[in-house]
């Protein structure tokens, strides 16, 4: 006998199809800290995926939402920051093809952001360290913070960061599905909308703080990633590595 699927089911299948495919969500590029300008210089997705997030944390993809990260091969531009221990300010937006919604982080998009460093190398494998995370916050996420701020994230670059180029890696992650996560099924659960600029720091410290590899922060059964999370408090737990602090022993000289 053939399983009969209602009406109200299929649409609500529809429904939160249509969200997972649409009106999602990418950084678009950085800006000086109160500035309200903002050069659209993030190593962009593969057109194809631009809208998508990544689901499958073991996948590359994971690094910037692409493989393509030698600024060499892109039209992509190296933002310049004067100076170590300054603010810099992260955009989001929607992709303007598939736009169905005029918030830079679509409403059913709820969960932390991070965001991580990695000395520049053309394959960005190793060396990523995180400078910023914020979770749940009273009743509120980290996106939510980003869709107040009208797509806009402060983070401030450690003071003792060695001068020379870096990927800045900015993400965020879905929540909202997260108790789908499945082992073998990589199209539901958490999602990860990550992108990476290009930043040169001109004055600054002398170290490089010790990274992990990307992949390799997250993994499907971290509890941070998979469950639901709707009741949630201030006391989740952030995925990947501790914040890397100025000073911190987990670093080497440059």
């Amino acid at each position: 006998m053939k399983p009969v699927i209602s009406f109200a089911s299929a649409a609500l299948f529809a429904a939160s199809l249509f969200q997972t495919i649409s009106a999602q969500t990418y950084m678009t590029g950085l800006g000086k800290y109160g500035s309200h300008n903002y050069v659209p210089n993030t190593i962009l997705p593969y057109y194809a995926v631009k809208n998508y997030p990544v689901m499958d944390f073991n996948s590359n993809d994971l690094r910037c939402r692409t493989t393509e990260t030698d600024v060499t091969q892109t039209d992509t531009q190296v933002f310049q920051i004067d100076k170590a221990g300054t603010n810099v300010t992260l955009y989001w937006e929607p992709d303007s093809k598939t736009i169905v919604t005029k918030e830079p982080l679509p409403a059913f998009i709820n969960g932390p952001c991070m965001v991580y460093m990695a000395p520049y190398e053309y394959d960005a494998t190793d060396g990523w360290f995180k400078i910023f995370e914020l979770g749940k916050y009273g009743s509120k996420w980290c996106t939510d913070k980003i869709r107040e701020a009208r797509g806009k994230l402060d983070v401030m670059i450690p003071k003792d960061i060695a001068p020379g180029k870096y990927y800045l890696r900015g993400e965020t992650i879905g929540l909202n599905y997260s108790e789908l996560t499945m082992w073998d099924d990589y199209t539901q659960g958490a999602q990860s909308f990550a992108n990476c600029a290009v930043i040169e720091i001109v004055e600054g410290g002398d170290v490089v703080p010790d990274g992990e590899k990307i992949p390799g922060i997250y993994h499907r059964k971290d509890k941070s990633l998979k469950g639901d999370f709707e009741y949630a408090d201030d006391s989740y737990k952030m995925p990947g590595p501790a914040v890397y602090k100025a000073g911190s022993s987990s670093s080497t000289s440059k």
